[in-house]
């Protein structure tokens, strides 16, 4: 692992091999390291592989933050200058994964830097603003993303139960329909026995990963949704990079229903968008064939 220095921060990251460049982001809650086996195919396939702990998570902290410091322009302008320094720049694919695929979206539009194709999974464009998540509700209690807006309350409660929080998020129990129950409590707390998508020793791992911090820079890039809507408008525009969405046919954080479809068919002129049959949210885990096979088209 390196360090870099970048738009005011260190980010830790790692680049190994030879040939195209690609360029691995993570989501929520991951971290660099979720990408180990889709990157060590990929340098075995003659690629140049670049994993980032983006800004906020453990490897990556900031001293002194204030919730704005995780707005969709500053995640932007991290790997910009990421991708300028190292100079990441022959036919570069960025996979964007949840979270990474909103940066990697925000990154194409923005045409700071030059991206061959972009790879998003289980993620989009951009997040719907707070209010759509407001009018939403589990048994009385709020969608997960509307907790998020109280960073330091969300994150007392995660990092108390840090292992519950772990085991729940990764936990192997895909569901089809329209009232999954979607609060903060249900998703990410309330583990039982469940089987897990990752082994073990990846749960231990992240769980170790993430306990001497906390998870407060990681929620606070949810609690700048409405900020980011106003941002994006500067750059939101139809792309003409390739784009490929591949969403998991029962994931149910992120469904790919026929209005999101049409939304993003229309959002490039070069769009093609796969659904995994039986696959849930964690692709670069569970599903890792498909994806490598949308890297390599």
């Amino acid at each position: 692992m390196e360090k870099i220095n970048l738009n005011n921060i260190s980010l830790s990251y790692e680049t190994m091999g030879q040939g195209s460049d690609v360029l691995l982001l993570h989501g929520f809650p991951s971290n660099m390291y979720m990408w180990n086996e889709i990157k060590n195919e990929l340098i075995e396939n003659g690629y140049r592989v670049t994993i980032v702990e983006q800004r906020g998570y453990p490897l990556s902290r900031i001293e002194n933050f204030d919730v704005h410091s995780f707005n969709i322009e500053e995640l932007s302008k991290d790997i910009e200058e990421l991708i300028i320094k190292l100079e990441l720049y022959q036919n570069l694919t960025i996979v964007g994964h949840d979270w990474g695929s909103i940066v990697g979206w925000a990154l194409t539009s923005r045409e700071k830097v030059n991206i061959n194709k972009l790879v998003s999974l289980c993620g989009g464009t951009e997040f719907p603003i707070s209010d759509v998540y407001n009018n939403l509700t589990y048994r009385e209690k709020p969608h997960y993303i509307s907790s998020f807006q109280n960073v330091k309350e969300s994150a007392d409660i995660i990092d108390n139960n840090l292992e519950f929080f772990f085991r729940s998020a990764y936990r192997n129990n895909n569901q089809i329909g329209e009232n999954v129950d979607l609060s903060l409590e249900n998703v990410f707390i309330d583990y039982s026995s469940e089987s897990c998508v990752m082994n073990e020793n990846g749960i231990v791992n992240l769980i170790q990963h993430f306990d001497e911090t906390s998870l407060d820079q990681p929620i606070a890039w949810y609690a700048n949704i409405d900020l980011n809507s106003e941002l994006s408008s500067a750059w939101r525009k139809i792309v003409t990079t390739p784009v490929h969405f591949v969403f998991g046919e029962v994931d149910a954080a992120v469904k790919l229903n026929n209005k999101m479809r049409e939304r993003l068919m229309t959002s490039g002129s070069n769009v093609k968008i796969t659904e995994v049959p039986g696959a849930g949210h964690w692709l670069p885990i569970t599903h890792r064939e498909s994806v490598l096979k949308v890297i390599y088209a």
